[in-house]
Formats: C-alpha cells, sequence, structure tokens
C-alpha cells in the first residue's frame, strides 16, 4: 500500500472560490486521511476561507498564483506537491468518498507501463461524458474531434483521461514537462494532449471506473470565455496546435471542415453568434503560427 502522505489531490481554480471551498468540505469526507490537498487559485484576491481552512483530515495547502491558465495551475501544483501519485480534480465536483483509496489501490496493482489513471466522472441530465459506449475513457479521431466514455462500469486502455478526474505518477508527469501551456483559453484538448504526450514517451493510460466523481457544471467562474462566440477561437486554435504538435499535418484541412461544422451546429442551436464562424477561422489560423513546446 502507498503511504497516504505521498498522494497530493490538485484543484486548479479561478473565479470560483465559494465553489471550491465546497469541495474541499466534501473531501474531509473521505474514507481515508493523512493525504495532501493542494488549491492552485488563480483569481485576482486571496480568499481568507480557502487561506486559513482547516481540517484533521488532510493536509492542506493554498497556492495564490497571478498567471491564468488550467495548464499552469496544473504544473505549479505538481511542482509544490510533496506526493509521489498527483490526483486532480475539478474546483466544482463531488468526489466519492473512496477516491483516494481507489487511485492507491489502483496504483499499488498497476503495471509499471500505466503512468496515468483516468476515473468516472458522472454529470447529471447530460451524456457528455458518455459520447460512445463502443469505448472506455477518452479517444481522438483522426480529424480532431474528442470522443468519451468516462462513465463506463468497465475499465480499459484509453488515449487521455479527463482532466476533472485522473491521478498521475509525479515522476513521469515532470518528465513530460507536465501540461503544454499553449492550450489556450477555455483548455481544450490539454488532457488529449497529456495524454498523447504520456504514449510518445512509452507510457499508457488505463481508465478505472472506481475513482470517481460527480461533476457539477457551475456555469460561471472556470474556463469559460466572456464571450461564447470567441469561445470557437479556443477550440480552433487548440485543436489545430494539438494536430501540429502530434503529426497530424495532413488532416487539418478536413479538421477545419470538422471546426466549421461545429461553430455552425452551435449556431443554429442558437448557443453563440454569427461571430463565431471567424473566431473559428482566426484560430485556426494562429493555431497554425503557435510555436510547438517541444
Amino acid at each position: 500500500m502507498l503511504p497516504l502522505n505521498q498522494v497530493s489531490l490538485i484543484i486548479p481554480t479561478y473565479n470560483r472560490q465559494e465553489i471550491v471551498f465546497k469541495t474541499l468540505q466534501y473531501i474531509t469526507g473521505q474514507s481515508i486521511s493523512g493525504f495532501e490537498v493542494i488549491i492552485v487559485d488563480q483569481t485576482i484576491e486571496k480568499d481568507s476561507n480557502l487561506e486559513n481552512f482547516k481540517n484533521d483530515i488532510f493536509e492542506y495547502k493554498y497556492l495564490k498564483i497571478m498567471e491564468t491558465g488550467l495548464p499552469n495551475a496544473r504544473n505549479v501544483g505538481a511542482e509544490n506537491a510533496k506526493g509521489d501519485i498527483l490526483v486532480f480534480i475539478d474546483d466544482d465536483s463531488i468526489p466519492d468518498s473512496n477516491l483516494v483509496q481507489s487511485y492507491m489501490d489502483l496504483f499499488k496493482s498497476a503495471d509499471q507501463e500505466i503512468w496515468c489513471f483516468g476515473g468516472k466522472v458522472i454529470e447529471k441530465n447530460t451524456d457528455m461524458f458518455k459520447e460512445n459506449e463502443s469505448i472506455v475513457g477518452g479517444w481522438i479521431t483522426w480529424y480532431g474531434k474528442t470522443l468519451k466514455n468516462f462513465v463506463s462500469d468497465e475499465s480499459g486502455d484509453c488515449e487521455w483521461a479527463a482532466g476533472g478526474n485522473f491521478a498521475v505518477k509525479r515522476s513521469k508527469f515532470l518528465d513530460i514537462s507536465g501540461f503544454d501551456k499553449n492550450f489556450i483559453g477555455n483548455a481544450m484538448l490539454e488532457d488529449g494532449d497529456f495524454g498523447y504526450t504520456i504514449r510518445e514517451n512509452g507510457g499508457k493510460i488505463w481508465y478505472s471506473p472506481m475513482p470517481a466523481i460527480e461533476h457539477l457544471r457551475i456555469p460561471t467562474g472556470g474556463t469559460r470565455s466572456d464571450s461564447a462566440s470567441k469561445g470557437m477561437y479556443f477550440r480552433a486554435h487548440n485543436t489545430v496546435y494539438f494536430m501540429r504538435k502530434h503529426g497530424m499535418i495532413k488532416n487539418l484541412i478536413p479538421g477545419l471542415f470538422y471546426l466549421n461544422g461545429v461553430a455552425l451546429k452551435d449556431l443554429l442551436r442558437k448557443k453563440h453568434g454569427i461571430t463565431a464562424i471567424f473566431w473559428c477561422w482566426f484560430g485556426f489560423l494562429k493555431g497554425l503560427t503557435t510555436t510547438l513546446s517541444r
């Protein structure tokens, strides 16, 4: 069994200080004690409740940083963690009471080539995390679309783990330099990129339904853009950047058609305005010129 002090649970947060405070309270209900919890707060002002949080279940660390961006916040948390195993969850979630214990059990029995485990993500009133029943975990199509099944009761190999509920060996996290900060805005595909990078360096990602969270999908704060239309800029940029980085250059044109299809579909559903089409093209072009990190 891994010693409890070798597990660090990291929660990046941005403009959700009251929400993440509730998440901390949920974590006090874990079935075991003695692990570490780190809040990485990107909000402009410090929060006294978060800064002074006390409990008898876990060791607590509050990090206030000025640079915003989910990949950077994950990296800061990892750099300041003392655990050999890093567990990441979203700031607006309710973790199962056995979350930490489940990840400990998985790593205890895992083959050495498994660097990362992804867990179950339950979200009421949506099938967002159950897009394809023929797979488990996360996969990515040849044209850049993410496929998800993070509600399956089956375990199995996958290409990436959901950013809101996964665990990784800290040594391997640092070996691949963590998350790529070039995944901007809503940071879409940052978790897909992380999984691909693990696999390209000889590791594996495994989905298991045992470590589970309920994702609340709070409509405010977080990585959302002020403009729904501008969200297509980030999506297009990140998709093109991802495809360039992982040797999918020949698929960029099909990727552009896919992105335009997403923008048009959401326009018809009135999720955003006509400017989303222009943001999509701008993001595509910007993604072509962003310097690859590694």
